[in-house]
């Protein structure tokens, strides 16, 4: 793995970061392949429970590389189908359908494909100076990589047709306000604030935080009627399992469970 894709273990925690930050954290098709990687190999370490994906500098990530998005100019369609999907696509849906809580950790500017990113995690801590914005429509191009679908389903159609059709800026206060930031930190507090959300999902049972991932997924995209029965399999699943044994003892002895 290059050094501009870096990755460390902190205990429970698998960490990544986009190491470009004289570039703002634009990536390149060869970022887009390890950042899969990385994403994949931790989900793979059972001793891994969280994943958070941050930057260097003072953007998160200011979507394609320049000189790469003139390059894709150049290409046929279905070079850039497989670019498109297979990378910047690949990233998003690693990252979504990822087993493990994933946390975004925004730490500037999140701009195109940097905000689908972002919105592809189940978290998003941001500091105050961050933004979040959707300019594809400033290069001719719309949202490709899945942020028209769950861009909605997090603000709300309206909020994010102005974001799409405008461009416009929304800033780390008014994402939290509006819910595309779970919580927003003062820019010197965020690593703090992120390390808090880390260990606390680290605490929390493995197996079960992927039966709530895969459900609210499901969710959005099923029946009411499918998803009730999803959750009745999964749930009986669930409760024959050693941390639902864990939970019930340490609420009959009055005690935090234990789900290492």
């Amino acid at each position: 793995m290059s050094n501009e894709i870096l990755t460390r273990v902190e205990g429970r925690v698998g960490r990544i970061t986009i190491n470009r930050p004289e570039q703002r954290n634009a990536l390149i098709p060869e970022h887009l392949t390890q950042l899969i990687d990385a994403i994949k190999d931790f989900e793979n370490q059972r001793e891994i429970k969280v994943i958070v994906l941050g930057a260097a500098g003072k953007s998160f990530c200011s979507g394609g590389d320049l000189n790469f998005l003139q390059h894709v100019r150049t290409m046929s369609a279905a070079e850039v189908k497989e670019v498109v999907y297979e990378g910047f696509v690949g990233v998003c849906k690693a990252l979504r359908n990822c087993e493990k809580p994933t946390i975004a950790a925004v730490n500037g500017a999140a701009v195109g494909a940097g905000c689908e990113i972002a919105i592809s995690c189940d978290f998003r801590i941001a500091a105050r100076s961050a933004f979040f914005s959707e300019p594809w429509i400033e290069l001719g191009t719309a949202p490709a990589l899945g942020g028209m679908f769950l861009l909605p389903r997090l603000i709300g159609l309206g909020r994010a047709t102005d974001m799409m059709l405008r461009g416009t800026r929304v800033s780390a206060d008014e994402a939290q306000r509006i819910g595309l930031a779970t919580e927003v930190a003062d820019d010197a507090g965020l690593e703090a604030l992120v390390q808090a959300y880390a260990q606390d999902l680290a605490k929390r049972p493995a197996p079960t935080m992927s039966v709530i991932k895969q459900g609210l997924r499901r969710g959005l995209e099923s029946s009411y009627g499918a998803e009730l029965e999803f959750i009745l399999y999964a749930q009986s699943m669930l409760i024959r399992g050693r941390a639902h044994e864990e939970g019930v003892r340490a609420l009959l002895e009055k005690r935090a469970p234990n789900f290492d």
